[in-house]
């Protein structure tokens, strides 16, 4: 019998590298780069990440999944560009920018696709692996389309006919089906009536669910620089979460969890069938548009309620209040309606 490094879990995996000699993770650094091994890349930033990223072990899945992804496409272009990653560039980085916008990409992907591959260089830099810093000064040009334009909330009049749609089929729905759609509407409620991130609603446990107070509250915990927030309950949310809390589990690895599923493409999954609908042509039409759009939804219309944007922040978790200003776009609206009295 041998023992070996536990690599289960986040912590392990980094330990693993920290473990080596300095010429030995420089030797797995430099080979990796010869061989273009994605998951030896990712596997040297993951660590780098966790020891020295700015949330460190406690970023988010989402996170970490997104910088694994802009890795692995990095590593797929210098392979077919023939680069030698140990002795890439500046150019050879603009270049890459140069191919991104050119494949159509969105400015904010590609600023995305930048900063994983910046990480794999700090991490190569840390194992002694190159000196080289391609990605500083890497330029990406601005986005000046507002955030709504490209990624507009969802409208008070499709929440609602979802929402109908929800609760005419539970009306004849039972057993599995029932359980499916009470569950699709506490995570439609949940998102549209809160404005939690997807990540912080699937990572939300029953213990910081407190229904029984007389103002019903969540305690926040899981959002961007794991600051601590209360959200108040509608009473509408406050039955589903009742309601759903009496539901079977049949996974032990949700115990606990409010949600039965820990991914988001387990949560677009459940709902996004809910927003097909067939127009009067009768062609079958979508209007999803991903879960970010419910917090946009109820940024807008807290503003439209309360014209505070420090109120609206601190709902949606924002430490900069410009960051809700990119969520709220009513000026438009509300000075339409004065002009028609011009």
């Amino acid at each position: 019998m041998t023992l070996d490094l536990y690599r289960a879990d986040l912590g392990g995996r980094t330990r693993e590298w920290l473990a080596l000699h300095p010429d030995e993770r420089r030797r797995r650094s430099v080979q990796a780069c010869a061989t273009k091994d994605v998951e030896a890349l990712w596997s040297l930033t993951e660590a780098h990440l966790s020891l020295y990223g700015g949330s460190g072990l406690l970023a988010s899945p989402h996170t970490f999944s997104a910088y694994r992804t802009g890795i692995r496409q990095f590593s797929q272009y210098a392979e077919t560009q023939a680069l030698n990653l140990l002795r890439l560039t500046p150019d050879d980085a603009q270049a890459y920018v140069l191919a991104l916008l050119a494949q159509g990409r969105k400015i904010a992907t590609v600023r995305g696709k930048v900063a994983s591959a910046s990480a794999l260089y700090k991490a190569l830099r840390w194992a002694g692996a190159t000196d080289t810093a391609p990605f500083v000064g890497v330029r990406v040009p601005k986005d000046h389309e507002h955030p709504l334009t490209k990624n507009p909330p969802y409208s008070a009049a499709v929440l609602r006919r979802v929402l109908g749609v929800v609760e005419e089929r539970l009306l004849s729905a039972c057993g599995r089906e029932r359980e499916r759609l009470l569950r699709a509407r506490t995570l439609l409620l949940l998102l549209a009536h809160t404005g939690l991130r997807i990540q912080e609603a699937l990572d939300l446990t029953w213990e910081e669910v407190h229904l029984d107070e007389d103002e019903p509250f969540l305690t926040v915990r899981s959002g961007k620089g794991r600051k601590s927030r209360e959200v108040y309950l509608s009473d509408r949310l406050v039955m589903a979460l009742r309601l759903d809390r009496t539901l079977p589990r049949r996974r032990s690895h949700t115990a606990g969890m409010v949600l039965p599923f820990r991914t988001r493409a387990a949560a677009a999954k459940l709902l996004k069938p809910l927003f097909e609908r067939v127009d009067e042509q009768g062609r079958v039409r979508s209007d999803w548009r991903g879960c970010h759009a419910f917090r946009k939804q109820t940024g807008t219309r807290l503003y439209e309620a309360l014209h505070d944007f420090a109120a609206v922040a601190e709902v949606l978790g924002h430490a900069d209040i410009n960051t809700t200003r990119a969520y709220v776009r009513v000026g438009g609206r509300r000075a339409g309606k004065v002009m028609r009295d011009w």
